[in-house]
Parts: C-alpha cells; sequence; structure tokens
C-alpha cells in the first residue's frame, strides 16, 4: 500500500480527489482535518509556488510531529492549488480566488463579488470566457524530489447561479459542451472533465509508474 497525505484542510476537496483517484488500486489517502492546525500561508507568485508552499508546510508539520509522522508511514504528500480566470476582468480572481471577496470569504459572498465586478466591466458584455486551473505537486518523500502536474477546464461564467452541487465557484461556471453549470452536473460526471480531475489522474499515474 502506497500512502499519499493530500495537504489541504478543505472536506471538499479531499473527497472530491478521493473520488477521482479512487479506482487506482494501492493508493491510500491520508487526510488531516482542521483541527491539526497545519499553518500555510499562501503568499507565492503563481499556483506552482503556492502548491509546493502547502507540501513544505505539512512536511514541516509532521517533523515537528515525529509520532504521528511516523504512524502514517507516508510515501507522498500531494497538494495542489486552483483558481478561476476569467478573461475580461484581466485573469481575476485568479490567485486570489478562495479568498476573493476577503479572507474566510463563503462562496456565496466570492461569486457575488464576480459576478458584481463583471457587470461593471463593458469587455464581459461579450466576453464571459473563462477557466479552471489546477496545479498539483507531488513530494516524494523518500526522493525528496518535487514534481508538478497540471489542468484545466475551459467554460463561460453564467449571469446568475444554477445548479445544487460542487463548490466553489461551480454554480457559475459554464461548460458549453454540457450545456450546464458544473453545479448542474453530478459529481462523478464532473470528476471526469474537470481542472482538479485531469491533474490528479496525473498525479496517480505518475505514483503507479514509480
Amino acid at each position: 500500500m502506497i500512502n499519499v497525505l493530500i495537504a489541504t484542510g478543505n472536506a471538499h476537496k479531499f473527497h472530491e480527489i478521493e473520488s477521482i483517484i479512487d479506482n487506482y488500486a494501492g493508493l491510500n489517502l491520508v487526510y488531516l482535518d482542521r483541527s491539526f492546525q497545519v499553518e500555510i500561508i499562501e503568499n507565492g507568485r503563481t499556483y506552482e509556488e503556492n502548491a509546493k508552499i502547502k507540501a513544505e508546510g505539512y512536511l514541516k508539520f509532521l517533523n515537528d510531529n515525529t509520532k504521528l509522522k511516523s504512524e502514517l508511514s507516508l510515501d507522498y504528500i500531494v497538494s495542489e492549488d486552483s483558481g478561476l480566470e476569467v478573461e475580461c476582468i484581466g485573469g481575476e480572481p485568479g490567485l486570489f480566488t478562495a479568498r476573493y471577496a476577503g479572507e474566510n470569504a463563503s462562496d456565496t459572498e466570492n461569486i457575488n463579488k464576480l459576478l458584481d465586478t463583471m457587470r461593471t466591466k463593458e469587455d464581459c458584455i461579450e466576453n464571459r470566457r473563462a477557466k479552471f486551473v489546477c496545479l498539483a505537486c507531488l513530494y516524494d518523500i523518500k526522493m525528496d524530489k518535487f514534481r508538478y502536474l497540471d489542468g484545466e477546464l475551459n467554460g463561460l461564467v453564467s449571469h446568475e447561479i444554477s445548479g445544487l452541487n460542487g463548490f466553489g465557484y461551480d454554480p457559475v461556471f459554464f461548460v458549453p459542451e454540457l450545456g450546464k453549470t458544473v453545479a448542474q452536473i453530478d459529481s462523478s460526471e464532473k470528476n471526469k472533465i474537470s481542472h482538479r480531475a485531469i491533474a490528479f489522474k496525473q498525479v496517480a499515474e505518475a505514483i503507479k509508474e514509480r
């Protein structure tokens, strides 16, 4: 069994990642919830830098908690940074996707900030093109090596919220090929096409190759 720590305190993300790579036998995914109080300051200038900061933050936490590290017997740490980039507002919210409306903002607050911002931009009247981006950082503990894998999902920002599934900006991210927002499709369909699915399937393949 290969033990892989998913470096996130976001239960939604963990369960989504778990579903994405559930078919890869031999991988045991480990989750440390927010009660472990892993301190991460995402001050990178790129998705890659932020993803590495998260992986290194969890590694430091484990090195400071040797008993837990021994119990988990990890082979890999996998972190990710993801964002929504909207063309007509210069790629915003980008690195600030999760906190677009401020620190600890809710999904609804972030979505409302995005839609309000787009309403004030003339360029957004005709152009609603956007993409979800995911950058996964795979850290091989034994080899002390980092590897980066990415995924993208292209679509449009809708004018209003539609759908009850998913999280984050899913209710306003419209996928033309499906004729629906990401929040209007079920998780099994999302986990075939999403930016995170593309990146983490590569992560699973990279681990299996080793």
